[in-house]
């Protein structure tokens, strides 16, 4: 069975050979995730930028994503998909249908509809390959099993003394730095110009608090609240964002847009092909199979994750 003219005619799904054609379907679905981890890798560490602004000139490059979240994730999202078209159309197709499709056939039939996902995806990361990153800029983050290099931090002890250190490695078993604004107030996530973004961070200081820090030879006390604090690069187990600040009018601030769109695409096309194929395999009527269309859609908008 070509997945092509199956798409143009999909009446043609009645003449399915499992036997024959599962193995090509699982080459589809298979390319369907593929694909799908090709798009997260393109967008999520190339086009997509999170910088902590540590200052008007200084800058530090934050990985979020690391590769076997981006596959896992992926992997996820194909998964789920195919569990959620293949569980709605079938109990659709076994109650409301009037004939009966062996098992196989269905899931074959449904591994061959993962061809929209697939070009879908593919034209996507055509679309987003030249366009420039979109960048996004941290005032504000949680980290865990933190590293920090080449960091120097100043801070007033118990005796009113001022503190500071330089070190080239400090860990902490936590860390809260953000940037704070006048009134001691934390920079609020949203869309802002670029001259407003360089406003912020120059009229802003950079507040972090730090648990069980280290930094040998220095005798670090358990808690830190530190009120200069300057690092090169750091390395982080976990990151909580909890100020993000997106720039207005840059040349990759449309690719959000168009990643929601290529989801509603993939989403709406199979689930109407979902329907016809259950319209065909089982007999069903035109309006069952407007039925299917309808919940199938719901459920993979509401139960398939997707990070681009």
């Amino acid at each position: 069975m070509n997945p092509l003219k199956l798409l143009a005619k999909p009446s043609e799904v009645n003449n399915i050979e499992p036997s024959r054609d599962i193995r090509k379907a699982l080459l589809v679905f298979t390319a369907a995730a593929l694909s799908q981890i090709l798009v997260s890798l393109i967008v999520l560490r190339f086009k997509t930028v999170y910088e902590i602004a540590l200052g008007p000139y200084s800058r530090i490059e934050l990985r979020l994503f690391q590769l076997d979240y981006i596959v896992m994730s992926s992997l996820t999202t194909v998964f789920v998909a195919l569990v959620m078209f293949v569980g709605v159309g079938r109990i659709f197709g076994r109650f409301l249908g009037k004939n009966h499709a062996s098992m196989r056939s269905f899931l074959t039939a449904f591994l061959f509809l993962f061809t929209v996902f697939a070009v879908i995806n593919v034209v996507y990361a055509v679309s987003v390959t030249a366009s420039s990153p979109e960048k996004y800029y941290v005032f504000g983050a949680q980290f865990t099993d933190v590293i920090f290099q080449n960091a120097t931090l100043s801070w007033v002890d118990e005796n009113g003394v001022k503190q500071t250190v330089e070190s080239p490695v400090l860990y902490a078993k936590k860390a809260n730095v953000t940037r704070i604004t006048v009134g001691d107030k934390a920079v609020e996530t949203g869309a802002y110009t670029a001259e407003e973004i360089d406003k912020i961070i120059q009229t802003s200081s950079l507040k972090a608090s730090l648990q069980q820090p280290s930094a040998p030879p220095y005798n670090l006390p358990p808690q830190l609240n530190v009120e200069n604090f300057e690092f090169e690069d750091l390395v982080a187990k976990n990151v909580l964002l909890t100020s993000v600040a997106a720039v207005k009018e840059q040349p990759g601030a449309f690719l959000p847009t168009v990643s929601v769109l290529k989801n509603f695409i993939w989403r709406l096309v199979m689930s109407v092909y979902a329907g016809l194929f259950v319209m065909h395999l089982h007999g069903t009527s035109r309006k069952s199979a407007l039925l299917v269309m309808v919940f199938t859609y719901l459920a993979v908008t509401n139960f398939v994750p997707a990070l681009s």
